[in-house]
């Protein structure tokens, strides 16, 4: 089985032939994952603030509207895109509209992929377990996708970062290393993770996003995103027959 890391959605060649993870580490996926665990009954993926007030609009009181433009909660929503805020949030059976700037644009492109998997470092061993078992039992490859920056035209260090230590994970995950095919976008980023030496919350403060988020405020949910395993639920994404996709946790 290969392991490939997609630096950016776009350099993803063939989604139909892998199991997907798709990792915006500040702080879209660790969002869903807290939302997820939570006990959130489904997570609707908005591709727009514009599209998220319509799908509101026509169920009055349904859902809760969840966002961020640039980091900040956009006009008319009920929160933001915070995962601390999130966790002490009681959210049990509630349904969510979310839209961000990079997270849910990534898990929408990554839709075509037989399985799309939400994952960070809050929930890293739980989603690196089902990306390996479902991926085998596929008999697919598995990629690790980072959403990037500026609607996934840019790289990002913390989900460069992020996806090394899902690639750490699965080396010492996998029954052997040799079992494991790593590309070079994998190799690259456990490489990265290592220059760290495991320290994400280094990478989180020194990067682009990282620095913006503090500037608004939003310091305590870089310390919250560098959690790692704080959570055992692996959000799904599958299409609705309306053409609508939503995140579940599959109930087991």
């Amino acid at each position: 089985m290969k392991l490939d890391v997609a630096f950016l959605p776009r350099l993803l060649s063939d989604p139909e032939a892998s199991v997907c993870v798709v990792i915006d580490a500040l702080r879209a996926s660790s969002s869903i994952v807290t939302l997820s665990a939570g006990g959130a009954q489904e997570i609707v993926v908005a591709e727009s603030p514009a599209a998220a007030r319509r799908i509101a609009r026509r169920e009055p009181g349904r859902y809760l509207l969840c966002g961020e433009v640039d980091g900040l909660t956009p006009r008319g929503f009920d929160y933001g895109n915070s995962p601390s805020e999130f966790a002490a949030l009681d959210v049990t059976g509630r349904r969510i509209i979310l839209s961000t700037t990079n997270g849910t644009r990534a898990l929408q492109r990554m839709a075509m992929s037989p399985l799309v998997l939400v994952g960070a470092l809050v929930n890293a061993s739980a989603v690196t377990r089902t990306l390996l078992a479902e991926a085998g039992a596929r008999r697919l490859d598995a990629a690790l996708v980072c959403a990037g920056l500026s609607q996934g035209k840019r790289l990002s260090l913390e989900d460069a970062v992020a996806a090394g230590a899902l690639v750490d994970t699965a080396l010492k995950t996998a029954r052997s290393i040799a079992s494991l095919e790593l590309t070079d976008g994998a190799l690259i980023a456990h490489r990265l993770y290592r220059a760290y030496r495991g320290d994400a919350l280094a990478a989180f403060r020194r990067s682009e996003h990282g620095r913006h988020l503090t500037a608004l405020g939003f310091a305590h949910d870089l310390d919250f995103c560098a959690q790692a395993d704080r959570f055992d639920a692996v959000p799904r994404l599958r299409r609705e027959t309306s053409g609508r996709l939503t995140l579940f946790v599959e109930k087991m």
